[in-house]
């Protein structure tokens, strides 16, 4: 029997164990994950343990279980609440009936009435989590929803196959908004050994290839509230083509991807990694933006699978264009930003081999070149790279002067690829440390803005939250959260030791415009209030 996750939260510690004790969870098909004592505690579980259910009391120091509530929901938008009070408040519970809360529950909580609630909840959660994993009817959604035209035109336009007739024609079939300020492409990866793995236990009556369905149906359900997409098969598993409006979109975007891939987990307990092209403002560049959905997947390798990846946010922001004079050489920059050394051979072997077709002369050969090199170096200028440290300090094609034969043209090419590609992962790592210290650095200098957040702080370094957060939290070894509060303290620590400030004067200097909270978090820090350790000196 599936049990089912509980985050309780309540100021008094003696009323949280109360509650704890004595209810039968288990009897129920609940387990409490973690309690916390006051709305932002809450906050900060909820984030990373991803409860179903929340009970909390509605009067909390810091943030009241209503504020917290509505928080929740923006974050976790299928999370249940139970609302608790001590006081029959009508406005409370008009409050809480807004934000759509299971129960509202006055104080002192009755066993019995409370295992009502739970039994009510849980099946409520099991019909919600049966609509879901309901095969017949993935399978019927799978059988409906497949008009050919629409996919043919999806497809085509992602890897490079339609052209600007076709794009006239289809593009209100593919839901493609060609007044669309921006577009681009998303691509979501099974892990293939994790999904066979579960084959028997998940889909034992049932055709495996429904997994995709599964995953296109939480896709069409959950994406609309955070883009306008059009979604489609794409191989073994799910592609989106999403029409932005501005800049922030991209982000929405990838905020929504990862919700899918969270949800995937925990409903189905598989791994889905979700990949994000840049931005194009042309639907016929969206192949390009198909690749670098592709690049932005390999990087589950170093940063995690489970999650959305836009690959804005591990490459350096740069606005030069990368492109030669054709799609073979484009996909050559592709597989150079992949660092996979066969893709990178094969797009050679493709270009030499259309070489050779051509026949062409030593001097329109000797253009060719010169129009490598000027990719190459755009390429250089992308990733901040010195040419020294690609070609040294002589001429970077030599090769032009001295080529005796078209294979010496593509050994030169195989060979400076292959540098490239090795210079660009160690840029990327460089990369990755530089938003971390970036981020330290403004900490250690903005502390004391009370409004610092995640938020905030991926906005100025121009990467979305998702991402800085695990980025932070793998570079550095704790939450952004967290280190924000360790810097805090720390000068609150030398505060209360070289000044006579006050303690709420000291509060507003590290950040807390509530200095009952400041006091709050320094004991839980330190084990004692800032006065206590202000008398022990």
């Amino acid at each position: 029997m599936k049990r089912y996750t509980i985050l309780l939260v309540d100021d008094e510690a003696e009323i949280r164990e109360g509650i704890i004790k004595k209810i039968d969870w288990e009897k129920y098909g609940f387990q409490i994950i973690g309690s916390a004592e006051n709305g932002r505690d809450a906050l900060e579980i909820a984030e990373s343990m991803r409860p179903d259910v929340v009970m909390t009391d509605v009067m909390m120091p810091f943030m009241n279980g209503l504020e917290l509530g509505e928080k929740l929901i923006r974050m976790i938008p299928d999370i249940k609440l139970i609302i608790f009070s001590g006081v029959d408040d009508f406005e409370y519970a008009q409050r809480a009936l807004k934000m759509q809360a299971v129960e509202y529950v006055l104080k002192p909580i009755d066993a019995a009435e409370m295992g009502g609630t739970l039994i009510r909840l849980k099946e409520n959660l099991d019909r919600e989590y049966e609509k879901k994993r309901d095969l017949e009817t993935l399978r019927q959604h799978y059988i409906e929803s497949i008009p050919i035209i629409r996919e043919q035109f999806l497809v085509g336009l992602v890897e490079g196959r339609a052209d600007q007739e076709q794009l006239q024609r289809n593009s209100g079939l593919g839901q493609l908004d060609l007044d669309a300020w921006g577009y681009t492409v998303g691509l979501f990866r099974l892990e293939p050994k994790e999904l066979e793995a579960i084959k028997g236990e998940l889909f034992s009556d049932h055709d495996i290839a429904l997994v995709p369905t599964t995953l296109r149906q939480m896709t069409d359900e959950t994406l609309h509230l955070y883009a306008k997409v059009s979604s489609f098969y794409y191989g073994d598993t799910v592609g989106i083509v999403a029409n932005l409006y501005k800049k922030g979109d991209i982000f929405k975007l990838a905020e929504g991807m990862d919700l899918i891939c969270k949800n995937m987990k925990k409903i189905y307990g598989l791994t889905v990694t979700g990949g994000i092209g840049t931005i194009c403002h042309d639907p016929l560049e969206l192949r390009y933006t198909r690749k670098e959905a592709q690049t932005a997947l390999s990087y589950r390798i170093s940063l995690g699978s489970g999650q959305a990846i836009y690959l804005g946010d591990v490459e350096p922001e740069n606005n030069a264009s990368l492109q030669f004079q054709g799609s073979d050489e484009r996909d050559l920059i592709a597989a150079i930003k992949l660092g996979n050394e066969k893709e990178i051979r094969g797009e050679i072997h493709k270009i030499f081999c259309r070489l050779q077709e051509h026949m062409l002369m030593t001097e329109q050969l000797s253009v060719y070149f010169t129009e490598v090199k000027v990719g190459f170096l755009r390429l250089l200028q992308y990733y901040n790279i010195r040419q020294e440290e690609l070609f040294g300090k002589g001429d970077m094609l030599p090769i032009l002067d001295g080529m005796q034969s078209l294979e010496d043209g593509m050994e030169w090419m195989l060979d400076i690829s292959l540098k490239m590609s090795q210079l660009i992962t160690k840029s990327r790592v460089s990369s990755r440390s530089a938003i971390t210290t970036r981020a330290k650095d403004y900490v250690n200098e903005h502390y004391a803005n009370e409004e610092m957040s995640v938020e905030m702080v991926s906005q100025i370094l121009h990467v979305s939250p998702s991402y800085f957060s695990s980025l932070f939290k793998k570079e550095v070894g704790v939450s952004f959260i967290t280190y924000l509060t360790d810097i805090r303290m720390e000068k609150a620590l030398e505060l209360l030791e070289n000044t006579d400030d006050k303690s709420y004067m000291i509060a507003e200097k590290v950040g807390y415009s509530d200095p009952n909270y400041f006091s709050y978090v320094f004991k839980k820090h330190y084990g004692l209030s800032p006065q206590r350790y202000r008398k022990r000196k």
